[in-house]
């Protein structure tokens, strides 16, 4: 049912164009978008924008799973969903600089509101043909159902509620190809707001433990599980399968599916695609506690209980608190000491950097993966490390590992191997080959390795729960927007964002009969058609690791675009493209290095301590963090 007023909704743009009444059997009457796009002329869509999953009752309290679509909630007109809601408080969507990157904002950019009580929502994009009853009136066709999380480091990120995350053009995309595909974005809370872990929050919580049955903390990550309880529990009713779900999330959404698949001992999604992020590291009780307390003494917060200094620090306003620096993406992931949860989060094991490769492929409930990066990750770190020190490396590296595995990955990196070198190296060269270094560190490595190791547990068969296949890929297109630091960087951090969406088709260069725009629709091609549950392109397959060179993986690039070759063809070929080759041998020597850290008979979680140590001392050396 289609109507065409408008409602416009705190200083947004307002929504002008058709709508879209769809009854839904539990949530009765809600109105969408019906979206008619120029690209996608046979392929209408409703986009059901902003639709609450959960409450907030308090600051730092976790969250409740709606069962209704509340009477108030937000100042939009109830029942109607054509205007995106909130994101969450932060810093990030608030400079002028964030849309930059894609060439500045799209309508639905302009004047985000944010507000950390009205921020859990999902944005739900549904093919107009999947809204309709069949015809013996007994329900609807049940498709595939994409869910997105957003990335930004755990501090930032509006990807739920702006433009260019807007999953309405990949619904419609996907109606094209004939492969229909309910697309969902998921909005969670973030900075301190989502992360908040110290003593005062767990004698609150001991004292009503009925809040939450999974603990008082990670209500970033309990945020998530309550959106995915919601998307079970509802998305039938807009034609989606729950039982046929593809998760996929970049950079700190990647991050939190892996700890979903890790953690969860029930089934949230089937299929996952993990777009450069893999988990970083984690923090002990002591250290967040601590956090916690710089934290009241940066707000000036004193009071002779938990529940005052909470009170207290439920008053900063959301906008000053998400300004305060915080290790959000490094959460507290062990055992609670003095609390039992009736549902823990993690009932398998602590998802560590170190045992989320065993925990993934243990996971009972999960079937295929794709994981992939970008080709330079580390330009995500270019502000940071501007003023790295090259001497401070070079100490570093030769204090961590034997000086022959230190110069061999000093080497790889084309970073100086003496004091002397170090003295008189090219500050922009050293900072060009220090943005790799970091980025393997962080991203690609560890990604590579991931890919590797996850295929060898499916070639051993004791190795794994369930035979799941394993597709990696490499992205790296050049950003082609002008005006930002971002501009024509190849293969940037998220730069497969500006493509995966379809929302910047109209801004794409025409030259090379369209190129741009093609490569755009193959990227979304791939993912539409791993959610329908069939291959995007060869499965990579690692038998041993001396098999590695004849695994086969999907590279988008400048020249030829997406193709499919052996690593060893893509060793040899990237040789020669214009922007470097593929650091296959600073991966081997980072893994070597840390290898190196293994001393006789030691066992395996100390051995997996150090490996940990050795990577936040090579990342503090050159951001300046303290070395303990």
């Amino acid at each position: 049912m289609t109507d065409s007023n408008a409602n416009p909704v705190f200083g947004r743009k307002p929504y002008t164009g058709p709508r879209y009444t769809h009854l839904h059997p539990h949530l009765g009457s809600l109105t969408g978008r019906l979206i008619k796009s120029p690209h996608f002329p046979g392929s209408s869509v409703v986009q059901f924008c902003s639709i609450p999953f959960a409450q907030v009752p308090r600051r730092f309290a976790p969250c409740v799973v709606q069962d209704n679509i509340p009477d108030h909630f937000d100042g939009r007109p109830h029942r109607d969903f054509t205007q995106f809601g909130a994101a969450c408080p932060q810093v990030g969507a608030t400079k002028p600089s964030w849309f930059t990157a894609y060439g500045g904002p799209l309508d639905d950019d302009l004047g985000v509101r944010f507000d950390e009580y009205t921020c859990l929502s999902v944005s739900i994009s549904v093919p107009e043909t999947c809204l309709s009853v069949n015809s013996d009136r007994k329900g609807l066709e049940r498709r595939p159902v994409m869910v997105y999380i957003h990335g930004g480091g755990a501090q930032e990120g509006i990807g739920h509620a702006d433009g260019l995350h807007s999953n309405a053009a990949l619904a419609a995309y996907s109606s094209e190809l004939s492969l229909h595909a309910i697309t969902v974005n998921i909005g969670y809370r973030l900075n301190w707001l989502g992360s908040l872990v110290c003593q005062d929050i767990l004698d609150e919580y001991n004292a009503d433990p009925s809040v939450s049955p999974h603990g008082p903390f990670n209500l970033t990550i309990q945020d998530q599980r309550a959106a995915f309880a919601w998307i079970h529990k509802y998305i039938g009713g807009f034609g989606g399968d729950p039982g046929n779900i593809t998760a996929f999330g970049e950079s700190a959404g990647s991050i939190f599916l892996i700890y979903h698949i890790c953690g969860s001992p029930e089934r949230l999604f089937d299929r996952v695609i993990l777009q450069s992020g893999v988990i970083f590291g984690q923090s002990t009780f002591d250290q967040k506690n601590a956090e916690y307390q710089s934290l009241l003494k940066y707000f000036g917060i004193e009071g002779r209980s938990a529940s005052e200094r909470l009170e207290k620090l439920r008053q900063v306003p959301a906008e000053l608190l998400a300004k305060y620096p915080g290790q959000h993406t490094l959460p507290f992931v062990d055992d609670v000491p003095g609390m039992s949860a009736k549902e823990p989060l993690f009932p398998r094991g602590s998802p560590s950097f170190s045992e989320q490769i065993s925990l993934i492929s243990s996971c009972p409930w999960l079937e295929d993966i794709i994981i992939g990066d970008d080709f330079w990750e580390g330009y995500v770190f270019k502000d940071f490390i501007r003023g790295a020190s090259p001497v401070l490396l070079l100490d570093t590296v030769k204090s961590i590992f034997p000086e022959q595995l230190a110069d061999r990955l000093l080497d790889a990196y084309d970073l100086p191997r003496t004091v002397e070198l170090a003295g008189k190296v090219d500050d922009n060269l050293f900072w060009r080959n220090l943005m790799h270094f970091v980025g393997d560190l962080l991203f690609s490595q560890p990604i590579h390795n991931m890919a590797n190791e996850l295929t060898l547990y499916n070639a051993t068969p004791a190795g794994s729960v369930k035979k799941r296949k394993i597709y990696r890929y490499s992205f790296g297109l050049t950003n082609p927007f002008p005006g930002s630091d971002h501009s024509f960087v190849t293969g940037h951090h998220f730069v497969e964002i500006l493509f995966l969406f379809l929302t910047l088709l109209d801004r794409y260069a025409r030259h090379r009969d369209r190129w741009l725009e093609k490569q755009a629709k193959e990227t979304a091609k791939r993912w539409i058609v791993f959610a329908n549950g069939k291959e995007p392109w060869d499965e990579y397959v690692v038998r041993q690791k001396a098999g590695i060179g004849d695994a086969r993986m999907a590279v988008c690039d400048d020249i030829r675009g997406w193709h499919v070759k052996t690593v060893s063809q893509d060793r040899e070929e990237s040789k020669s493209d214009p922007w470097g080759p593929r650091r296959y041998d600073g991966w081997a020597a980072l893994e070597d290095a840390f290898l190196s850290l293994k001393g006789p008979e030691m066992d395996v979680k100390t051995y997996e301590q150090n490996v940990h140590m050795a990577r936040m001392r090579l990342f503090g050396s050159v951001v300046g963090l303290p070395s303990n």
